[in-house]
């Protein structure tokens, strides 16, 4: 009598037990199910020529001209937006956030938040929506016009999402110092303010570039010269207010100073001035910008005349 019990109560513990593994499975599809996670990508990403960024600090246009993505109107960086594109096509809504939060998280993103408007054809609204994150910076929401507020992530990623919307305009702008071909160098003109012997002047003579004044210049060592300087990219590009700490600095003569002078007649000059006390990164000096250079990106740059003799 006591064995069928036992068989009875094993019977009810086993159906039992299915029933709360049926619900919970059920329960967990349901809840995925209500979540799109593509919810804020663009299918058509690549058809996408045009993009807003507008928040309370500033507006921002970034826009492809048939060739090259532009911000504002100057060369983009080609690695950012390389990044902006792989985060629209990889950003996936994880949940909604939690219903006593989402009242106040909606008026956050409206009043503080980052509007992102994408446009097909340069006119033709393909997705809107806005975005904000946390004040730590672990966590970003997304926001459809009208729509709730979703905590978002790339998966296999641990990264804060928003960081490349929150970029301001100078952020997005090319680094690279000297964005043209060398052959279109007429002559180039580099200085030292304390070595004046190591002054040289390279151009153009019987259709080969060399050195004024070397006979036999390397022109190994002077190519590989140039491949740098041409490559040479700039870790930041500052703002005005960013590089006003620098003006006691920039009031000193440089310690090297590059002039370009191209076949327009164009003028392109680079000053790179002495490493400030503490700091991992020399500041530089363009035609209009002030910026902070790497000095490992300076190492093939910073040669002097006597390295150019064959």
């Amino acid at each position: 009598m006591q064995r069928k019990k036992n068989i009875r109560l094993s019977i009810s513990l086993v159906t039992l037990l299915l029933c709360i593994v049926l619900f919970f499975v059920f329960t967990n599809s349901k809840n995925n199910s209500l979540v799109d996670k593509g919810m804020f990508q663009l299918s058509n990403l690549e058809t996408i020529d045009r993009f807003i960024l507008e928040s309370t600090k500033e507006k921002i246009e970034l826009k492809f001209d048939g060739s090259t993505w532009q911000v504002d109107g100057r060369p983009a960086d080609r690695q950012l937006i390389t990044v902006f594109f792989a985060t629209l096509k990889q950003t996936e809504a994880k949940r909604e956030v939690a219903t006593v939060l989402q009242d106040s998280l909606q008026k956050e993103i409206i009043s503080h938040g980052i509007k992102i408007s994408c446009f097909e054809g340069s006119h033709h609204l393909a997705k809107e929506f806005w975005t904000i994150g946390n004040a730590q910076k672990t966590e970003t929401y997304f926001q459809l016009k009208g729509g709730k507020p979703y905590l978002v992530t790339i998966p296999g990623y641990r990264v804060y999402v928003a960081s490349i919307f929150e970029l301001a305009t100078i952020d997005w702008r090319d680094k690279l110092v000297f964005n043209f071909n060398w052959q279109n160098i007429k002559d180039l003109q580099v200085t030292f303010a304390n070595d004046g012997k190591q002054n040289f002047r390279a151009s153009y003579q019987n259709k080969f570039f060399g050195i004024e004044g070397i006979a036999s210049t390397d022109t190994t060592k002077l190519n590989n010269f140039m491949d740098a300087l041409l490559q040479l990219r700039a870790e930041r590009i500052l703002s005005k207010a960013q590089a006003k700490p620098h003006d006691t600095l920039l009031a000193h003569k440089p310690i090297m100073e590059i002039s370009i002078h191209d076949i327009a007649n164009r003028d392109y000059t680079l000053k790179i001035f002495s490493t400030e006390k503490g700091k991992d990164f020399l500041v530089g000096k363009t035609n209009e910008d002030v910026v902070l250079l790497n000095p490992f990106s300076l190492k093939e740059v910073f040669r002097k005349r006597d390295f150019f003799v064959k």
